[in-house]
């Protein structure tokens, strides 16, 4: 079977379960895929998922070590989603690329 067949299967995969699916059990199953797909792995299932290499990496870790997330909880303690659109503690406002006023200079 080639790349790209396997990378198509696991997209219509993911499409059809993770809208079910909270958080935790999309990082679990897209870690089990990796897993199982072997050399490769995390980067074929990063892109056809959606999520990033590391977070399926820490499902591969999550996978190995099944208490280092409590099963009531989908994150680790203290890991937290911040809300850079309401002014969070990750928010910067977008930069003018005009240089216009209050344009902050990026590089």
């Amino acid at each position: 079977m080639y790349t790209g067949d396997i990378e198509r299967q696991l997209l219509e995969k993911f499409q059809r379960t993770f809208p079910f699916l909270d958080e935790k059990l999309r990082r679990l199953i897209a870690a089990s895929e990796a897993i199982a797909l072997g050399y490769g792995g995390i980067v074929m299932v990063s892109r056809a998922s959606g999520l990033s290499e590391p977070t399926v990496r820490n499902g591969m870790l999550e996978l190995e070590d099944p208490q280092a997330v409590p099963r009531d909880r989908i994150r680790r303690p203290g890991a937290t989603v911040r809300d850079v659109r309401n002014g969070g503690p990750m928010h910067r406002p977008y930069a003018d690329p005009t240089g216009g006023p209050g344009a902050r200079r990026i590089g």
